[in-house]
């Protein structure tokens, strides 16, 4: 479990790591995770207080009466204040006053009365970067292109619908999916690059596992269960064998696979979508996401990838 977690807290009985205690925390230094020291059942002065020692943040308290929950609160807070700076989705990739224009598809897989997570955030870091959004449907995405009156700099569309923006937009402007902007912001990037060119060897019984990390109710056209495997049995003009997993779930034994396709893991943080990958390649199992999948099978892979260079 060590390899999915962001930080760690280590809750000892008593002011003494025993051998099982310093077990654990060892290995959480070997997987340089932040972590903290929760001594509990303390009922002497030292109960909330915090002592720094050799780098180690330790609190001693009693969560019955919650003392000390203050003072964790606060040194977990300080945990994630000394991590990496986050990475953008789009920021690096655009400028101030840019125009950034969003496809997003509205049918019956999309949820009612709300954007979905991931076209929720890129819209949030366009604005962060002080550009301009323009959310359209792909049915309004020639209308809305020439109603600008200005090129955008780029066009950021749903998967699903990639082929149909991809004859729609001109070849002068960038155009990138969400998923593929995903697949940069976590896990492996150049794994999944190589990976999508497995698709070209898939043959009749060839067993691949379609992965999403989230769990929502599949309605009819879902891109996961049915629109991916449609089309990759009209490109490879073959009857693999496919095998679905949502959430959390994840099989340990993967070796069977000859291709793992995952979503663009938008509900699962980056140390789990790492570990994914990770799996992967040691055991020597090709993983690309929706995004890079289905640009590769309808030939605009190319194009996708040279929208990442601003």
């Amino acid at each position: 479990m060590l390899n999915k977690t962001d930080i760690a807290i280590v809750v000892v009985d008593g002011d003494n790591l025993f051998l099982e205690d310093a077990m654990i925390v060892r290995k959480i230094q070997e997987k340089k995770l932040p972590f903290v020291i929760f001594y509990n059942k303390i009922e002497d002065d030292r109960a909330g207080k915090t002592i720094i020692d050799n780098g180690v943040t330790s609190v001693y308290g009693r969560a019955t009466d919650k003392v000390g929950i203050s003072e964790l609160k606060e040194a977990i807070i300080g945990l994630n204040a000394n991590k990496i700076p986050e990475k953008k989705l789009v920021f690096d990739l655009i400028e101030y006053g840019d125009i950034v224009v969003l496809v997003v598809p509205i049918d019956s897989a999309a949820p009612k009365g709300r954007l979905i997570l991931p076209q929720q955030q890129v819209i949030r870091d366009i604005l962060e970067a002080g550009a301009m959004p323009v959310v359209t449907r792909e049915s309004e995405l020639a209308l809305t292109l020439d109603k600008l009156g200005v090129k955008p700099s780029l066009v950021i569309c749903d998967s699903q619908v990639f082929e149909y923006v991809n004859k729609t937009v001109p070849d002068d402007i960038r155009l990138t999916s969400f998923s593929i902007l995903f697949a940069r912001y976590k896990g492996d990037f150049r794994q999944a690059i190589e990976s999508a060119r497995t698709i070209e060897s898939i043959q009749d019984g060839d067993k691949i596992l379609i992965s999403e990390g989230c769990t929502h109710h599949r309605q009819c056209g879902d891109i996961g269960t049915e629109k991916l495997p449609r089309w990759i049995r009209q490109y490879t003009k073959a009857e693999p064998e496919f095998t679905f997993t949502s959430g959390t779930e994840f099989p340990e034994n993967i070796e069977e696979y000859k291709l793992i396709i995952h979503c663009g893991a938008c509900m699962l943080n980056e140390k789990e979508v790492k570990y994914r990958y990770k799996s992967a390649k040691q055991k020597n199992v090709p993983m690309v996401n929706y995004g890079m999948a289905i640009a590769y099978m309808h030939g605009i892979l190319k194009r996708s990838l040279g929208a990442l260079k601003n």
